[in-house]
């Protein structure tokens, strides 16, 4: 017993439920809440070691994708305000990381494309996003993370067709 009167619990006692163990897997949601946390806390950590945020990677990757999007194109594809969007636009600028083609300013509609440095970013980006995959999940066997990244993907594009 201890100095509480409860039982003494063995070091190797599996723990309780809901005692900071995964969650039951009993909802799609709940299990993906945990694991996208996990995984997003992981990637900005990778990312912030080398002056690369979320925000950063995702506005060259929309960029990349669709070159020469607005401030504000490029701000609903992110689904943030044109503001915020603007002051990562210019962060953007300041590195290197993206080119603004056309006259800037108020009414002025500047078109923007991703540099070589910007492109640079982003493969930076992914390497550190597939070695966070071997970290986070290399105990899955190679079958199981390619359906998992299949189903991922799956179920990303369906939300976003929402």
């Amino acid at each position: 017993m201890t100095d509480d009167s409860r039982p003494a619990v063995p070091p190797d006692a599996p723990a309780p439920p809901g005692a900071g163990g995964p969650p039951p897997a009993t909802s799609l949601t709940a299990l993906l809440a945990v694991v996208g946390r996990t995984a997003r806390t992981e990637l900005d950590t990778a990312l912030d070691a080398d002056g690369l945020s979320l925000r950063i990677v995702g506005a060259l990757g929309h960029l990349a994708a669709s070159p020469d999007l607005s401030v504000s194109d490029l701000a609903r594809r992110a689904g943030v305000s044109a503001p915020s969007m603007l002051a990562t636009v210019r962060r953007l600028e300041e590195r290197g990381h993206v080119q603004r083609l056309g006259p800037a300013g108020r009414g002025n509609t500047a078109q923007l494309r991703v540099t070589d440095a910007g492109r640079e970013a982003l493969a930076l980006a992914r390497r550190r996003a597939d070695e966070l995959d071997g970290t986070l999940f290399g105990a899955l066997p190679p079958a199981d993370r390619a359906a998992l990244l299949a189903l991922l993907g799956r179920a990303a594009a369906s939300l976003l067709r929402r």
